[in-house]
């Protein structure tokens, strides 16, 4: 439930041909087809098959944590640097104060619809993140400055591992059973000097391990083994990385990790996290077996996306009027939001039926607006090129 992009969907209203409407549809539907597909395959699939979903350990638990892990992962390593040197203090608002507000409005909204239920809470910090693989996707054809489709990069990325933090501790506030091998993590302090020694070791690892010069500095075949066994020895160090981080759920200092340790995964990465989206996806099917709880659902996803227009309104001051609209209707849900449902299912056995509705509202909402902003750009573009009310206009050397 991941959609990747709209902007190749708005080309073709500006056509003439008849035939440019369907070819709009068709292209405004594409980033839903094949994960409600997918969801689908899994909903028939959990129709014959049981999972096994428990609180403390099993493959399940291990499975959604890794996922996670593989999630977070590629999506820090996604964050670059930031178009403005100003823009530095944006990213760290949105990331922190951003999603604690969004957060605090979608629970707001939650509580006012459904008071009795307060571990729906928790699903409000779930959904407070933007969907890093949908902004990727859609970045090339954005109609955005460079500067705002930096802030936007940097924002999606970076909110994954902040809401990660927040809902395991709210987790462990508002539902008996934590999730997974997060399960009885209440010592805070314990769980922050866990992440802070594996950001450490990573850290010197990647110091011991990382390239020290360019990759055309080794003329001779025989002078380029020793950096082929570098390149082995970075590969299983992000194996264990990542196995160390799954193993005591220490997400934060992976994300942290990821910053600066980049061993060249070319084209492996994207398609190690398109894997992880694919199979949250059809986990998420085959939860939704038992149903969907469409009203709530309808609930946080609406509010979510309103969260983000309330917040990216402040965060864009500054920006041109178009940069504001497309960062205030960027609210995408997606793996992040998929693998914290799964997460969430053993103490909150509602998150999925919950959450998975709520991200094809946001989904459906963000693809709406954003054709119709798109819309409303390209028509104002052309509208100097039409005759003026009046009468054309005469020229200095005409009047």
């Amino acid at each position: 439930m991941a959609p990747q992009s709209c902007d190749d969907a708005v080309v073709a209203p500006r056509n003439s041909d008849p035939g440019a409407a369907r070819v709009f549809l068709r292209a405004l539907l594409r980033p839903l087809f094949l994960p409600l597909c997918l969801a689908g395959a899994g909903c028939l699939a959990g129709q014959w098959l049981t999972l096994d979903v428990r609180a403390h350990g099993g493959w399940y638990g291990w499975l959604s944590s890794s996922l996670l892990a593989v999630g977070l992962y590629g999506s820090a390593q996604g964050i670059s640097r930031p178009q403005a040197r100003g823009d530095l203090y944006r990213i760290v608002v949105a990331i922190t104060f951003g999603v604690v507000v969004k957060a605090a409005f979608i629970a707001g909204a939650l509580w006012l619809a459904f008071p009795d239920r307060p571990e729906y809470l928790v699903l409000a910090v779930a959904m407070a993140q933007i969907d890093p693989l949908s902004v990727s996707a859609m970045l090339e054809s954005r109609d955005m400055s460079p500067r705002a489709k930096s802030l936007l990069a940097a924002w999606a990325s970076f909110d994954d591992p902040v809401t990660t933090v927040l809902v395991v501790i709210l987790g462990s506030l508002f539902l008996e059973n934590t999730v997974s091998v997060a399960s009885g993590t209440q010592d805070y302090a314990t769980t922050l000097i866990g992440n802070l020694v594996l950001l450490a070791v990573a850290a010197t690892v990647w110091a011991a391990l990382r390239e020290r010069g360019p990759a055309d500095a080794v003329p001779f075949p025989a002078q380029r083994r020793p950096r082929q066994v570098r390149r082995i020895l970075q590969y299983a160090a992000l194996a264990a990385l990542l196995a160390a981080a799954t193993w005591q759920f220490l997400m934060l200092g992976l994300a942290l990790s990821a910053l600066f340790f980049r061993p060249a995964l070319g084209a492996w990465l994207g398609r190690a996290t398109n894997t992880a989206l694919v199979v949250a996806t059809f986990l998420l099917g085959m939860l939704l077996a038992g149903g969907a709880d469409l009203a709530v659902g309808a609930v946080l996803g609406v509010a979510t996306f309103v969260a983000q227009m309330l917040v990216a309104a402040v965060v864009g001051l500054g920006f041109s009027r178009r940069d504001r609209a497309a960062l205030c209707l960027s609210q995408q849900n997606g793996i992040t939001a998929i693998i914290l449902a799964l997460l969430l299912e053993p103490g909150l056995p509602a998150a999925v039926a919950i959450v998975a509705p709520a991200i094809l509202v946001v989904n459906v909402l963000h693809l709406t607006s954003t054709a119709l902003l798109t819309r409303s750009h390209r028509y104002r573009a052309a509208e100097p090129e039409d005759t003026p009310p009046g009468g054309p206009l005469l020229g200095p050397a005409e009047m």
